[in-house]
């Protein structure tokens, strides 16, 4: 399977693109599984796990929760949490 991955915020300081396809052998991936595939895949994997594992991850249209299986196709937003004011 394959999906596009864009990321935003902090997230995009841990890769050396904002934007790339992450690749399984798998049909599906839980969105769990997807962050877990993301650590593993950033620069300094450590540094990024707490980021990943609170940071949302979103269709188009909805935010996703960690049990949700993503199949082949389509864009998954990473949307680190924001503070401010």
């Amino acid at each position: 399977m394959k999906i596009d991955i864009k990321l935003f915020g902090q997230a995009k300081d841990y890769f050396p693109t904002s934007h790339f396809q992450m690749v399984s052998e798998k049909e599906s991936l839980t969105v769990a599984e997807i962050k877990m595939q993301l650590i593993s895949q950033a620069l300094q994997p450590e540094k990024s796990r707490a980021l990943i594992e609170d940071s949302a991850l979103a269709t188009e249209v909805r935010v996703l929760q960690n049990h949700e299986q993503i199949t082949s196709g389509g864009v998954i937003f990473v949307l680190p949490p924001v503070c401010g004011g």
